[in-house]
C-alpha cells in the first residue's frame, strides 16, 4: 500500500470516527440538557460551540493516535457543559463524600481544600469552595469524620433523602419534614453571626453517624424574624416559650446546611464562618 492510499484510509477513518463521536456527544448533551432546563435557547449557541470545539480537537488528537485522551477530552467537556446549565455533576460529587472517606480521596474529588482550621485536638476543618457550594470537610488520623455542605446558589437543591419516594432537598423542605427527630441545637443571633443547627439521629449510616441541618448566613441577608424569636426566647424565655418557638422554626424554615458525621454539634458550630471570614477567604 502506498503512501498516497495510507493517507486517504487515515482521512476516511478520522472522518468516521468524527461522525461517530459527534453523534455520541449530541445525544448526551442533549439528554443531560433537556432532563435539566426547559428552555433550550439559553444554551443552545453554547453547545454548538461546543460540538465545533471539542470534535476539532479530539479529530487532532486521534490522528496523533491518542485515542484514549480524545475519549477523556469528550468527557471532560460534556461534563463542564452539564455544570454550566445543570447541577447534576455537582449533585453526584456531593453523593460521592462519605464519613471514613479518607483525606486523599476527598481532595481527588475537591481538589485541595483553599483553608483549613483547627477545630479540637486531632480534629481538622478543611474548607472546599466550589463555585456552588461549600464544602466543610473534618479530617482526623487522614480520614472523614464529618462533613458539612451549603449552597452558594439559590437553585442548588440536591435531594439528600429518598425513602419510599418521598425525596427531602435541601432548600426546598423544612426541617419539620426531614424524617428523624431533632437531638439537639444550637441558635445564635448577633452583629458577627447568625444561625439555627441541629443534629439528628441517623438510622441510614451507622450507630454513631448524625445527620446535621442548619440555616447559615455567609452574607449581609437579615435573619429570619423567626429566628430571631428563637433566639430570644433561648436567652430570656421559658421552657415552653422556647420550645413553641423551635418548632415554628422548623416548621417554616428550609435549612441551607447540609451534613453527616460523628462529632457532636458543637465542633460543627466551631466551624461556621462569619460574612467577613467567608469573603476574606474565598473574595466574595
Amino acid at each position: 500500500m502506498n503512501q498516497e492510499t495510507r493517507e486517504e484510509l487515515k482521512a476516511e477513518l478520522l472522518l468516521e470516527l468524527s461522525k461517530e463521536i459527534k453523534q455520541q456527544v449530541e445525544d448526551e448533551v442533549e439528554e443531560e440538557i433537556e432532563e435539566e432546563i426547559d428552555k433550550r435557547s439559553k444554551y443552545q449557541n453554547a453547545v454548538n460551540r461546543f460540538k465545533v470545539n471539542f470534535i476539532a480537537i479530539a479529530a487532532t488528537i486521534m490522528a496523533l493516535g491518542q485515542f484514549s485522551e480524545a475519549v477523556t477530552l469528550i468527557e471532560d467537556g460534556v461534563d463542564s457543559l452539564r455544570s454550566r446549565f445543570t447541577n447534576t455533576v455537582e449533585y453526584e460529587l456531593i453523593a460521592d463524600i462519605h464519613v471514613n472517606n479518607t483525606e486523599a480521596y476527598i481532595e481527588s474529588l475537591l481538589g485541595e481544600p483553599q483553608v483549613s482550621k483547627s477545630i479540637s485536638e486531632g480534629v481538622e476543618a478543611k474548607y472546599f469552595h466550589q463555585d456552588k457550594f461549600l464544602a466543610t470537610v473534618f479530617i482526623s488520623d487522614a480520614r472523614v469524620v464529618a462533613y458539612t455542605i451549603i449552597p452558594l446558589i439559590p437553585d442548588f437543591t440536591p435531594t439528600l433523602i429518598d425513602v419510599e419516594g418521598k425525596v427531602w432537598s435541601l432548600q426546598e423542605a423544612t426541617y419539620a419534614e426531614f424524617p428523624s427527630n431533632p437531638k439537639m441545637y444550637m441558635v445564635d443571633h448577633s452583629k458577627t453571626t447568625s444561625y439555627y443547627l441541629e443534629s439528628l439521629d441517623s438510622g441510614r449510616a451507622g450507630l454513631f453517624v448524625q445527620d446535621y441541618l442548619g440555616n447559615i448566613s455567609l452574607d449581609d441577608a437579615p435573619s429570619t424574624n423567626l429566628l430571631v424569636e428563637l433566639y430570644n426566647n433561648e436567652v430570656n424565655g421559658s421552657d415552653e416559650e422556647i420550645l413553641a418557638s423551635q418548632n415554628r422554626y422548623r416548621e417554616s424554615a428550609m435549612p441551607n446546611l447540609f451534613g453527616m458525621g460523628t462529632l457532636g454539634l458543637e465542633d460543627i458550630q466551631k466551624s461556621i464562618l462569619t460574612g467577613a471570614e467567608f469573603a476574606s477567604y474565598f473574595g466574595d
